[in-house]
């Protein structure tokens, strides 16, 4: 039986479900790692009202406690959709050797156990 030609939107969107799948199972595990080892791209001091992006020091002597969540999501965001864009680039002959449409529900449920645990037993 042979299989009917695909057109050129057909592959378009395919090219979505590549991009929109591959960034939601990158998303769940790279946050684990961003929210671990505090690679936040920037940290926000409601106190003081100040954006600090990585690696530097808050302005004043005591600019209280930083909200990190914002970086997280932005940094492993970024790192999701780079990759994302890489796999739809990937050929569908290459990209179905190793690529499974099941990691959407997956990963999602395994990195929130993953995650839980490194919240309630290691801490922040």
């Amino acid at each position: 039986m042979e299989r009917p030609s695909m057109t050129k939107s057909d592959e378009t969107l395919g090219r979505y479900a590549v991009f929109a799948i591959t960034f939601g199972v990158i998303f769940c595990i790279f946050y684990l790692f961003v929210m671990n080892y505090s690679w936040q791209l920037f940290s926000y001091y409601p106190a003081t009202n100040q954006w600090v992006l990585y690696g530097h020091a808050p302005a004043g002597a005591s600019p209280g406690p930083a909200m990190k969540w914002y970086g997280y999501v932005a940094t492993t965001a970024v790192l999701a959709a780079i990759l994302g864009l890489v796999a739809s680039l990937i050929p569908e002959q290459i990209l179905r050797r190793f690529w499974w449409r099941g990691l959407i529900w997956a990963v999602p449920i395994l990195t929130t156990i993953v995650l839980f645990y490194l919240i309630v037993y290691v801490g922040d």
